[in-house]
């Protein structure tokens, strides 16, 4: 259970609204592929993709998908 004191409504004014149960998970693939102060996050339909860059020789992509029957990921995600 996500622990907001916001109400469903207040939602609308934000561009992306994710949640997790969990949130190690998200963290361990982010530490993963942290190895510039920068990221370039897309948000999809399907989930949240994260990309990070070094000198355009290195590239590090993380996807976080959309929970569908799976153990890791978003249990809500909207745009």
């Amino acid at each position: 259970m996500p622990l907001s004191t916001q109400s469903q409504g207040d939602d609308e004014q934000y561009v992306l609204v994710a949640s997790l149960d969990n949130a190690r998970n998200l963290s361990n693939i982010l530490k993963a592929i942290a190895f510039k102060d920068h990221a370039i996050f897309t948000a999809t339909p399907n989930g949240l993709k994260v990309t990070v860059e070094d000198s355009k020789c290195l590239q590090a992509n993380a996807f976080i998908q959309k929970l569908q029957h799976l153990c890791v990921g978003f249990e809500s995600f909207h745009w």
